[in-house]
C-alpha cells in the first residue's frame, strides 16, 4: 500500500463511530480510502450497506491532516505498520472474524507463517502460577514456539520475561497506543522483548489504556496464536474473555488446573469443566498443535526409568518392534516357557512390553 492510501485508511478509521470492520467493507466496494471520503453519500449507502448516520460521519470528517501525522509520529519512533493487506500481515490473525485492519509494530518485522502459543492470566499470581508460567514458557521457547501475551502485570510479565531470558520470540499486543507503555514498569521489558520480538497495538498512537481497549486487545492475543494457555484467573479475569475469544476464533483453550479453594483458580477450573484441555505439562500444546503448526516438530522422546531386574533387561534386548512369537523368543533367549512368561508379564506392567494377539511380544 502506497503512503497516501496508508494515510487515507488511517483517517477512515479515525471516522466515528466507523471501525475497523465497516473500513474493510469500504475499501471492498471502493478502489481506495480517497474514493470513499469522495463518494456521495447515496453511494456510500448503495454500495458498502452502511447507514445514512455512517455516511454523513464519512462526510463530515475534516480532519485530514490526521493520518499525515500519525504516519510521521510512527517514522520518527520506528513503528511499522502493517495492513491487513501486506503479504507480512500475521495468517492466523488474518483467518479471525473481525482482524484489525492495521497494524502499529516496533522491534523485529511480522512474520506472515508463525507458530505462537498465547499465554495468558492474573495479575495477582501465587508461586504455583508462576511456575507454571516459567516452565511452559521454557517448553514453547525450546521448540521455538514464539510466546503471546499482552504486557500486563502478573502472568503477562512472567512469560514475556521467561522468554526473553532464554533469548527467544515474544510478542506483546498492547491495548494502548504503541507509543503508551502500560504499566509504566515494564518499560525495559518492552525494550528487550523489540530486541528479538515484536510490541504490537491496532490502536492509534497516543492511545490512553482505557478499559473499553482489553477486549479487542484480547482477540488479538488469541488471533495471533494456535492455542490459548490460562494460568491462574479469577471469576472475572481478563484472561477469560482471552480464552472466549480463542473459542469464538476455533482455536485451542488450555487451562493450568488449581485447587478449588484458591481465588486465582475459579476461572481456570470452570473453563476446564467446560472443555478446556487440563495443562499440566507444557509438551501437551505442542501435541495438540503439531498437526495446525506451520514448522511441525518431531515428536519429543522421554527418557523413562523402567525399573527392569537384570534378567527383564536381558530379556528385553531380545526383542524389537517387530513382534515376535512366544516361541520365537523362547528359542532365541534360551529362558525356559515358563519364566518367560513371568518376565514378561512383568515388563508389560511396567510399560517395557507390549503383548498382541496369538501370543506375540514387541517393545513398547
Amino acid at each position: 500500500m502506497n503512503q497516501n492510501s496508508l494515510i487515507q485508511l488511517i483517517n477512515l478509521l479515525n471516522v466515528p463511530k466507523l471501525g475497523p470492520q465497516r473500513v474493510r467493507n469500504l475499501l471492498t466496494h471502493f478502489e481506495n480510502g480517497d474514493a470513499v471520503f469522495n463518494a456521495s453519500k447515496k453511494e456510500l449507502c448503495q454500495r458498502s450497506g452502511i447507514n445514512i448516520g455512517l455516511a454523513d460521519n464519512i462526510m463530515k470528517y475534516k480532519d485530514f491532516g490526521f493520518g499525515n501525522e500519525q504516519l510521521e509520529n510512527a517514522e520518527k519512533i520506528n513503528v511499522k505498520i502493517y495492513t491487513i493487506w501486506d503479504d507480512e500481515y500475521p495468517l492466523l490473525l488474518k483467518k479471525i472474524y473481525d482482524p484489525p485492519v492495521i497494524l502499529y509494530t516496533k522491534g523485529q518485522p511480522l512474520k506472515k507463517k508463525e507458530d505462537t502459543v498465547a499465554i495468558v492470566g492474573t495479575r495477582k499470581f501465587t508461586p504455583y502460577g508462576s511456575s507454571m508460567a516459567k516452565s511452559i514458557a521454557k517448553v514453547l521457547n525450546n521448540a521455538r514456539i514464539t510466546v503471546v501475551s499482552g504486557l500486563a502485570r502478573g502472568i503477562d510479565t512472567i512469560s514475556h520475561k521467561e522468554t526473553v531470558r532464554n533469548q527467544c520470540r515474544t510478542i506483546a499486543v498492547l491495548g494502548s497506543g504503541i507509543d503508551v507503555i502500560y504499566p509504566a514498569e515494564n518499560r525495559n521489558l518492552y525494550r528487550d522483548i523489540c530486541e528479538k520480538g515484536t510490541v504490537i497495538s491496532e490502536f492509534k498512537l497516543g492511545t490512553k489504556p482505557d478499559g473499553t481497549n482489553f477486549p479487542q486487545r484480547n482477540r488479538v492475543i488469541s488471533g495471533l496464536s494456535h492455542a490459548t494457555v490460562v494460568i491462574e484467573a479469577g471469576h472475572k479475569s481478563g484472561a477469560i474473555l482471552t480464552a472466549f475469544s480463542a473459542i469464538d476464533q476455533n482455536r485451542d483453550v488450555f487451562a493450568v488446573p488449581g485447587r478449588a479453594t484458591d481465588p486465582q483458580s475459579k476461572g481456570t477450573n470452570r473453563l476446564i469443566r467446560n472443555g478446556a484441555f487440563p495443562l499440566e505439562r507444557g509438551k501437551q500444546i505442542i501435541e495438540q498443535i503439531q498437526r495446525r503448526m506451520f514448522n511441525p516438530h518431531q515428536p519429543m522422546q522421554e527418557t523413562i526409568n523402567l525399573h527392569l531386574s537384570d534378567d527383564e533387561r536381558t530379556l528385553l534386548n531380545h526383542l524389537n518392534h517387530q513382534p515376535l512369537h512366544i516361541d520365537d523368543i523362547v528359542s532365541t533367549s534360551g529362558v525356559t516357557l515358563t519364566k518367560t512368561l513371568t518376565l514378561l508379564l512383568g515388563m508389560e506392567l511396567k510399560g517395557a512390553v507390549i503383548q498382541l494377539s496369538g501370543k506375540q511380544f514387541v517393545r513398547a
